[in-house]
């Protein structure tokens, strides 16, 4: 059975309602509860049901083969890491941009007490220019 793009988007095991490490035995059991609700023979004005119920099948065609299975896993796993990656990367781009916004801070309150010592500076000077 092969794997398609649209099922490693999906996650299979929300889909069915089970855990990750459910035997064969409860992943079909869950299989037919929820295909009992979606089959299309039982829904036929529900054109979703006919889309949920395929999805349904071909989850139990990769959850019950290990091969299919133990691929679909380990493209699972990656994709978890990859996103914690992402998470922790922005947490630190995110402390970047605060660490940086505050230095643009400080920077400003520091031309603003030099332009203000200036603005003193010359207002002095004038005062004493003055006869």
């Amino acid at each position: 059975m092969a794997v398609t793009k649209e099922l490693l988007q999906m996650d299979l095991y929300a889909l069915l309602g089970i855990e990750e490490k459910a035997a064969d035995k409860e992943v079909k059991k869950a299989y037919r509860q929820k295909a009992l609700s979606c089959h299309p023979d039982k829904n036929p004005d529900n054109p979703r049901a006919a889309e949920l119920f395929h999805q349904l099948s071909q989850a139990l065609e990769v959850l019950t083969d290990a091969a299919a299975r133990a691929a679909y896993d380990k493209v699972r796993k990656a994709k978890k890491q990859a996103a914690e990656r992402t998470q922790r990367l922005d947490e630190k781009r995110k402390k970047v941009k605060l660490d940086l916004e505050a230095r643009e801070r400080q920077a400003q309150a520091h031309e603003s007490e030099e332009e203000e010592e200036s603005r003193s500076t010359r207002t002095l000077e004038q005062e004493v220019a003055e006869p």
